[in-house]
């Protein structure tokens, strides 16, 4: 029984990677280009590995492959997913630190007109 359950949570984590892969993935077309493009890209990309992973998962715990390959490329898609997600969260601080209304390296202008 609590066999069941598990695999039920593991259709449900590779459907809700899944579906945030796609989401991601249309709505990088509505950025035409620039950062924010890039960040959503990246961010794509490690759900897309993640999901990777999470299937794997599922599959070693499926037919019980422990061991074996599979749980080697489990943990590889799983690295790969993490570097992407700090790629993209690194990507994400860059912009931050550079539109952030309290940013030390906002161009002298614009902080000229946000103070007047």
């Amino acid at each position: 029984m609590i066999e069941i359950l598990f695999l039920a949570l593991a259709i449900l984590s590779i459907a809700l990677s899944f579906s945030s892969a796609i989401l991601l993935a249309k709505s990088n077309l509505k950025f035409t280009k620039g950062a924010v493009q890039e960040v959503v890209k990246t961010f794509a990309w490690a759900t897309i590995w993640l999901f990777g992973a999470v299937f794997a998962q599922m599959e070693v715990d499926i037919f019980n492959l422990s061991g074996t390959p599979l749980n080697f490329i489990k943990y590889f898609f799983f690295l790969l997913s993490l570097s992407f997600y700090l790629k993209a969260s690194y990507k994400l601080y860059k912009i931050s630190l550079v539109l952030g209304f309290a940013s030390r390296e906002m161009p002298k202008k614009l902080k000229r007109v946000l103070k007047s």
